[in-house]
């Protein structure tokens, strides 16, 4: 596979976008092969946007001759990452292929629970509020750039991660289907 061109970042909220961008950036993106499409901001559901706009998004990448990249970020939230996944999937006709650069990127409730993990807290995924409360300004922040940079040089290097969030592994395996294209 070529190089990506391009790369969409899919997302809910600011949180997630920067954490998205950092992360590819520290992988040696370039800030402008990204482009994040406006998400509500506080003036909507950021969740109803990734939803709604999923479809268009995904039809435009297969239309595209340039190789591109389609990172949707939506928080799992009282669902499972398997079922959120499949709700995405469903949105997109026909279906992502196993070949397909699209890439689901699903925290359980919140971003926030993967930068608590990565400063180094033991992590409970069903807990909804905690990490929010304890992370939900630093997540909007270069603040949290040295907690995505541990995650990013990990991943670059195959360095296995220690009891990680189950929704984080899901995560990792999903990154395998866009590594080679970054």
């Amino acid at each position: 596979m070529s190089k990506a061109s391009q790369i969409i970042i899919l997302c809910e909220d600011k949180a997630h976008e920067i954490f998205v961008k950092h992360f590819l950036k520290k992988w040696g993106v370039k800030p402008r092969a990204i482009r994040v499409p406006p998400y509500p901001n506080g003036k909507g559901s950021g969740k109803k946007h990734v939803e709604d706009s999923i479809s268009v998004e995904a039809e435009a990448l297969r239309r595209r001759h340039a190789s591109t990249i389609l990172l949707v970020i939506q928080d799992a939230d009282e669902l499972s990452v398997d079922q959120i996944k499949s709700r995405l999937d469903a949105k997109i006709l026909p279906p992502r292929d196993d070949n397909e650069r699209i890439a689901y990127i699903i925290p359980k409730w919140h971003i926030q629970a993967w930068i608590a993990y990565l400063d180094r807290n033991n992590v409970n995924e069903a807990d909804k509020d905690t990490y929010k409360n304890m992370y939900g300004k630093l997540s909007e922040s270069k603040d949290a750039h040295p907690f995505i940079d541990r995650l990013a040089d990990n991943c670059r290097q195959n360095i296995q991660l220690k009891s990680p969030p189950d929704s984080l592994v899901a995560a990792c395996k999903e990154f395998d289907r866009i590594r080679s294209s970054l």
